[in-house]
């Protein structure tokens, strides 16, 4: 007689780890970020370039691998000069990651249908957004083979109105850069390992039974 050994597999899991890298704002009145404001690793030039940077990440822990990388760009406009105002960003990867190739990454158009509020916002072309046509926008980049570690990721927004004006008097427009990745363990977690090993204790006091009978 053989003896079946049925020993449950371990589900990967998956964890978090979720990254401010930094955000730029336009002078009250203005549309762009000429003049404007960078909060610590980001930086505009004197053409209205803001450049941000999210820091790298050394290492996941050990047994585990990153699976999933996401980039969370978020616009945001006040005050919009006129119904049918738009401010205009254009995300254009610089370096890092690999999946920085298919530039501009996003170009994104927040909004006024009312005058008073920009109340839209929309993915107009880039890569696809993850949900499609919403803000905050999410840039998923699946991950493959075994990596561990990925090194600084820089990304440049340009802010421009649209055809019927930006931003009014008292208005401003931002970007803000978020990094989220995932990593999933290779080893199995410790309720697993009890279950197999009760399983294999199993297997031991199953054979001793057969050989008392034979």
């Amino acid at each position: 007689m053989l003896l079946a050994l049925f020993v449950p597999t371990a589900g990967a899991s998956i964890l978090s780890g979720y990254i401010y890298c930094g955000g730029v704002g336009s002078v009250t009145g203005t549309t762009g970020f000429v003049g404007g404001v960078a909060v610590p690793v980001s930086s505009i030039d004197t053409s209205g370039v803001a450049t941000i940077t999210c820091s790298s990440i050394g290492s996941v822990p050990t047994g585990d691998y990153i699976s999933q990388v996401d980039l969370e760009l978020r616009d945001d406009a006040q005050k919009p000069v006129a119904s049918g105002a738009s401010v205009i960003s254009t995300w254009t990867g610089v370096s890092g990651l690999t999946f920085v190739t298919n530039n501009p990454l996003e170009v994104i158009t927040t909004g006024s249908t009312d005058g008073t509020s920009f109340d839209q916002c929309l993915p107009t072309s880039g890569m696809t957004a993850t949900p499609p046509g919403t803000c905050p926008t999410f840039l998923d980049f699946a991950q493959t083979g075994t990596q561990t570690s990925f090194g600084a990721v820089k990304l440049t927004v340009v802010a421009t109105a649209g055809t019927l004006g930006g931003v009014g008097l008292n208005g401003g427009d931002s970007a803000d850069l978020y990094i989220q990745y995932e990593y999933s363990s290779t080893t199995p977690e410790p309720a697993t390992l009890g279950l197999m090993g009760m399983a294999l204790l199993g297997l031991v006091f199953g054979s001793k039974k057969l050989s008392r009978r034979r």
